[in-house]
C-alpha cells in the first residue's frame, strides 16, 4: 500500500472514531442528564412523602387535642346540666318555704290579733286579782280551776305567739340561706358556661387548623401523582438514552473514555492508592463511595460480566481465616471483595483491555457471560468481605493493572 493511501486511510479510521467517540460522550452525557433528571424527581418524590409525613403527624396532634377539649367540654356540660338541676330543685324549696312562711305569717297575724284582744279586754276590764276570782268563785275548789284556766290561757297565747316568731324567724334563715345557695350555685353555672364556651373556641381554633392541614395534605397529594407520573416519564426517557448509548456501542470492541458514575451517592470515602486506615500503610486499588446498604449499583460502562461472585460461609469458599484475599484477577473466588462485580469493558484506544470491578455488594443481580448496557443496574451496594461500613469499592484496571478511577470521568 502506498504511504498516501495508508495516510489517508488512517485520517480516515481518526475520523470515525474521534466521531463515534464525540457521539458516544454525547449519549453518556445523555444518560448522566436523565438519570440526574430522574433522580432529582426521586428526591423530590421523597421531599413530599416527607411532607404529607410531617403534616399527617401534625393533624393527629390536633385532633388528640381536639378530643381532649371534647372531653372538658362535656364534663362542663354534664356539670351546667348537673347545676341547672340544683338550681331548680332550690327554687322549689325556695317556693314551698315562702309559701309555708305566708302561711306562717297568717297564723301568727292571727294569734297576734286574738292577743291583742285579749290585752284590749284586760286592759279596758283590767286584770282579775285573784280577790276578785275568789269572791266570784262557789268554793275554794271553784277558785282555783278558774285560777288555773285563766293562768292557761295566758301562757297558750304567750306560747302561741312564741311558735308564730320562731317559725317566722327560721323560715326567713332558711329562705336567706337557700338565697345564697342559689346565688352561688348560678355563679358556679356562669363560670362554667364561660370555660366552656371558651373551650369551644378553643376547639374551633383548633379544627380551622385541622382543615387548613388537611387542605395541604390535599395538594400535597395531588403533587405526589404528578410527580409519580413524571417519575414513569424520567425512568421510561432513561431507559432510551442507556439503549441509545448501548446501540452505539455494540460490537464495536472498544471503550469511549468516558464512565456514568455507578451508584447514586457521590461521597468518597477513600481515594486510590496508599492512606492509612488504623495507622499503618495499605496500598488501596480503587475508590470507596460511601453508600447504605440496598443502594442501585450501575454499570459504568458496557461490556461483558466475567465474574459474579456471591460470598458463602465454606471455610475453602471466598475468604481465608483471616477474611482476607489475593487482590490478583487470576483468584476466582471472593477475594476480600465480598460480594462482587466484574465487567470486562473492552479495549480503549490505545488497545488496552480495561476491566471495572465492583466490591462489598448486598446482592449481585447479573451472570458471569450476561452483557449488560452502561448505566444497567447490576447489583446493590453492602458491606461484605473485608469491609468496615457500608460502601461500593469500584475498580479499573487496565491489562490487569488498577489505575485511578477517577481519570475516567468527565
Amino acid at each position: 500500500m502506498k504511504r498516501g493511501s495508508l495516510k489517508r486511510l488512517l485520517m480516515t479510521f481518526g475520523i470515525i472514531s474521534i466521531s463515534f467517540n464525540v457521539n458516544y460522550v454525547c449519549f453518556a452525557d445523555a444518560v448522566s442528564d436523565a438519570r440526574n433528571e430522574l433522580n432529582s424527581i426521586k428526591n423530590q418524590i421523597s421531599q413530599n412523602a416527607s411532607a404529607i409525613s410531617a403534616v399527617e403527624d401534625e393533624v393527629e396532634g390536633y385532633l388528640d387535642e381536639i378530643a381532649v377539649l371534647d372531653s372538658e367540654i362535656a364534663t362542663y356540660t354534664d356539670k351546667i346540666t348537673e347545676l341547672q338541676t340544683q338550681i331548680d330543685t332550690i327554687n322549689s324549696q325556695v317556693t314551698q318555704y315562702q309559701e309555708d312562711l305566708q302561711n306562717s305569717a297568717q297564723l301568727y297575724n292571727s294569734a297576734q290579733d286574738v292577743y291583742t284582744t285579749r290585752l284590749r279586754t284586760i286592759y279596758e276590764n283590767g286584770i282579775p286579782s285573784v280577790f276578785e276570782i275568789l269572791v266570784s268563785s262557789d268554793g275554794i275548789g271553784d277558785f282555783f280551776s278558774k285560777l288555773n284556766v285563766y293562768t292557761s290561757i295566758l301562757e297558750y297565747d304567750q306560747s302561741l305567739i312564741g311558735n308564730m316568731k320562731t317559725q317566722k324567724e327560721y323560715v326567713d334563715y332558711l329562705k336567706n340561706g337557700i338565697e345564697e345557695g342559689k346565688l352561688s350555685v348560678e355563679q358556679l353555672s356562669y363560670d362554667y358556661e364561660k370555660s366552656s364556651s371558651e373551650l369551644e373556641s378553643i376547639k374551633s381554633e383548633k379544627q380551622e387548623k385541622v382543615d387548613s392541614l388537611n387542605s395541604s395534605k390535599t395538594m400535597l397529594l395531588a403533587a405526589s401523582k404528578v410527580l409519580l407520573d413524571e417519575q414513569e416519564e424520567a425512568e421510561a426517557k432513561l431507559q432510551e438514552e442507556i439503549a441509545k448509548a448501548s446501540q452505539s456501542n455494540q460490537n464495536n470492541g472498544y471503550f469511549s473514555g468516558i464512565f456514568l458514575w455507578p451508584t447514586t451517592s457521590s461521597y468518597i470515602t477513600a481515594g486510590f492508592g496508599w492512606y492509612n486506615p488504623g495507622g499503618y500503610q495499605s496500598w488501596h486499588s480503587g475508590t470507596d463511595i460511601g453508600v447504605s446498604i440496598g443502594t442501585q449499583v450501575f454499570a459504568a460502562a458496557s461490556g461483558t460480566v466475567i465474574r459474579a461472585v456471591t460470598v458463602t460461609n465454606d471455610p475453602n469458599g471466598p475468604y481465608t481465616s483471616g477474611g482476607y484475599k489475593d487482590h490478583s484477577f487470576s483468584t476466582a473466588n471472593g477475594l476480600g471483595y465480598g460480594n462482587y462485580i466484574m465487567l470486562d469493558n473492552g479495549v480503549d484506544s490505545n488497545g488496552n483491555r480495561l476491566y471495572t470491578l465492583y466490591g462489598h455488594l448486598s446482592s449481585v443481580n447479573v451472570s458471569v457471560g450476561q452483557t449488560v448496557t452502561q448505566g444497567q443496574v447490576i447489583g446493590y451496594s453492602g458491606n461484605t468481605g473485608n469491609s468496615y461500613g457500608a460502601h461500593l469499592h469500584f475498580e479499573v484496571r487496565v491489562n490487569g493493572t488498577a489505575v485511578n478511577p477517577m481519570s475516567y470521568f468527565s
